[in-house]
């Protein structure tokens, strides 16, 4: 029992997959049941022993794709153990490489989204509704801890799930650096753009993110103010 088991769920596994990428290179709607059967080199009737039909199949496959990502962000959203920017740190790091591992089903996603039946389509938006809300609860976070820029953290998270989500598309398996490696440098890139210069802290709070947004309007007065003076034609700032 245990044998058969096993085998049913490696079988799942490599249908899910053959499926991934025939919905991906051909489209949902241009693929049927029986290119499905092809690929795994069974008949048609012994695939419905695994799945009734490919509605199924695309319904599983954006499930574990989405439901993968809202996992990574609750888990570090849980992580206790870790300050506020090191939790966002991991969740993205995990996101990015998880996306270049699963370039195939995360593509599938992206082309078959305007063939998606209506249920599986609103699986697929609420799913994504979670992910945006996860992340940018977490962006807040560090901002609000002082550690990152006072930016708008809904416009921050989905500028750091584009990068996150677009290697999907480029990332090459054994051409490109290993998945983690390549999730270090997008991460360290998204970090050094959303945070703040090395050496800045305050204490946590609403506090904190005024105080930074009082550094950075200091700047910006020091860079205007040198610009006027480079510029002496340069009409001066009202008031």
């Amino acid at each position: 029992m245990a044998r058969q088991q096993t085998r049913r769920r490696l079988v799942s596994t490599e249908l899910l997959e053959h499926s991934a990428r025939l919905f991906a290179d051909q489209g949902y709607a241009n693929t049927s049941f029986q290119d499905i059967a092809d690929s795994m080199g069974i008949s048609r009737p012994a695939l419905y022993n695994y799945v009734n039909n490919k509605e199924e199949l695309l319904a599983a496959l954006v499930r574990d794709v989405l439901e993968r990502v809202v996992q990574i962000l609750e888990r570090a959203t849980a992580r206790a153990d870790l300050d506020e920017e090191q939790r966002l740190e991991l969740a993205l790091r995990e996101i990015v490489a998880n996306n270049a591992r699963n370039t195939t089903r995360f593509r599938l996603l992206d082309r078959s989204e305007p063939d998606l039946p209506d249920d599986i389509a609103e699986m697929h938006r609420a799913a994504r509704r979670r992910v945006l809300s996860l992340l940018t609860q977490l962006v807040t976070d560090a901002q609000e801890a002082g550690r990152l820029r006072p930016l708008p953290a809904r416009t921050v998270a989905l500028g750091m799930l584009g990068a996150a989500n677009w290697v999907a598309w480029w990332y090459r398996h054994g051409v490109d650096d290993d998945a983690e490696d390549v999730a270090d440098v997008l991460v360290e890139m998204m970090m050094r753009g959303a945070g703040r210069d090395q050496g800045r802290h305050v204490h946590s709070g609403p506090w904190a993110a005024l105080a930074l947004l009082k550094e950075d309007v200091t700047h910006l007065e020091s860079a205007l103010t040198t610009a006027l003076e480079a510029r002496p034609d340069a009409e001066p700032p009202p008031g």
